[in-house]
């Protein structure tokens, strides 16, 4: 989650972790990035939190 919702502002993380995926050999199955969610009400208040878990459930076998 990040208070900035700027288009950039998961640039790094996103190379870092994609660098993480290709190391390790594993896939990505989905992430949820949460743009504008610099507080808890923010977060609350937003998207990311149904999408979370909308990922997670699609991950259970």
């Amino acid at each position: 989650m990040a208070w900035n919702a700027d288009d950039w502002t998961f640039d790094a993380l996103e190379a870092h972790y994609e660098t993480l995926c290709r190391y390790l050999s594993m896939h990505d199955l989905g992430r949820v990035l949460g743009y504008g969610c610099g507080t808890p009400g923010m977060t609350r208040a937003s998207k990311h939190l149904r999408e979370a878990y909308d990922l997670g459930a699609s991950l259970q076998a």
